[in-house]
C-alpha cells in the first residue's frame, strides 16, 4: 500500500533520492532547482533510478509501470513528481474501492 502522507511530500522525496543519484548535497540541488525556476531536467537514466528509489520510499513498488519509463516521464523533476503522483492517486483509488 502506497504512503499518503501530507508530511510526506512528493518533491521532498524526489530531491533527496536525485542528490544521493547525483552524490551532491541536497541543498546544493535545491540552488539548481531554484535557478532552474523550480524545476530542474535531469539524464533520463537518473530519472530511472530516482524513480525506482521514490517507489521504495514511498512504498509503491511496481506502481511505476514500463511504459512510464520514457523520455517524458523521466527527464525533470516535474514530470517525475506527476507520475508519482499520478499512480498514488490510481493506488489510493484502488485501495479505497
Amino acid at each position: 500500500m502506497a504512503v499518503s502522507t501530507p508530511n510526506l511530500e512528493v518533491m521532498d522525496v524526489l530531491i533527496e533520492k536525485l542528490a544521493f543519484v547525483r552524490g551532491i548535497a541536497e541543498d546544493q540541488l535545491r540552488v539548481e532547482i531554484g535557478e532552474g525556476g523550480g524545476d530542474l531536467e535531469i539524464d533520463s537514466k537518473a530519472g530511472q533510478a530516482v524513480a525506482a528509489l521514490v517507489e521504495i520510499a514511498l512504498d509503491m513498488e511496481g506502481a511505476i509501470k514500463p511504459e512510464d519509463q520514457n523520455r517524458r516521464n523521466l527527464t525533470s523533476l516535474w514530470s517525475l513528481e506527476q507520475l508519482i503522483r499520478t499512480r498514488q492517486a490510481e493506488s489510493d483509488a484502488v485501495n479505497d474501492g
